[in-house]
């Protein structure tokens, strides 16, 4: 992990939304600090799936593999293969738009198009100084409600802490708009704000 959560500003926000002090770190023996530890990277990526967030954008070329790892089977197909980086969390454009692909389940992206392949996608970032303050507030809302699931007693106010983060993060996709152009990334007509439909 890379933070500590004593110097984590989003684990400890989590804790706040839950009325807890949080875990001095997250190397400590408590089970506080062990559910932190493990569902802090699912709140932080699942967030950023949810978004083409301008900040967590990023394209590169990819070469195709030389040979599929052992047992691996080629497609007809998809006769390309290529490897994602290590950062990668959300396709969102490959080549030109016209290129045929899937992620499969060894994540291996397969696509009908030669070397080099662009492609576009959302990275995960572990460095939370970079992070615009509405989107860890709505990493850390989402934090909340994966906690809160042992340490909120009362099913009510699991739900009003879900809704206030899915309102969080609508509000940090709005935030977020005026850092890219107006037209959508997929070539689609416009069909209103998508952000406003997102759900958790």
């Amino acid at each position: 992990m890379a933070f500590s959560a004593a110097t984590s500003i989003i684990v400890a926000q989590a804790f706040r939304y839950l009325e807890l002090a949080p875990p001095s770190s997250f190397g400590d023996d408590s089970e506080k600090a062990r559910d932190a530890a493990e569902m802090y990277p699912v709140a932080m990526s699942s967030c950023l799936a949810a978004c083409d967030w301008s900040f967590a954008s990023t394209s590169v070329s990819l070469p195709a593999l030389a040979a599929l790892p052992t047992g691996i089977a080629a497609e007809d197909a998809y006769p390309y293969s290529y490897q994602l980086p290590g950062d990668f969390v959300k396709m969102q454009e490959v080549g030109d738009g016209d290129v045929d692909f899937r992620i499969d389940a060894t994540g291996l992206l397969r696509a009908d198009a030669p070397a080099p392949l662009r492609v576009r996608f959302t990275r995960r970032l572990t460095n939370e100084a970079i992070l615009p303050a509405d989107f860890q507030d709505a990493v850390a809302l989402r934090l909340a409600c994966y906690l809160g699931n042992r340490d909120i007693g009362t099913t009510s106010k699991l739900d009003r802490l879900e809704q206030i983060a899915k309102t969080r993060l609508q509000d940090a996709m709005r935030g977020d708009r005026g850092n890219a152009s107006s037209q959508r990334y997929d070539g689609r007509d416009d069909e209103g704000f998508w952000a406003d439909e997102v759900t958790l």
